[in-house]
């Protein structure tokens, strides 16, 4: 998956969705991206 892949897959997600990718990637490399 190139970066330009990835951002459009964000760019179709909504809020929520976004917000559940977020945590997933927080829980899953043990930081906080707040």
């Amino acid at each position: 998956m190139t970066k330009e892949e990835i951002i459009d897959a964000i760019k179709q997600m909504n809020v929520v969705e976004l917000a559940d990718v977020v945590k997933a990637l927080e829980e899953e490399f043990g930081v906080s991206a707040a």
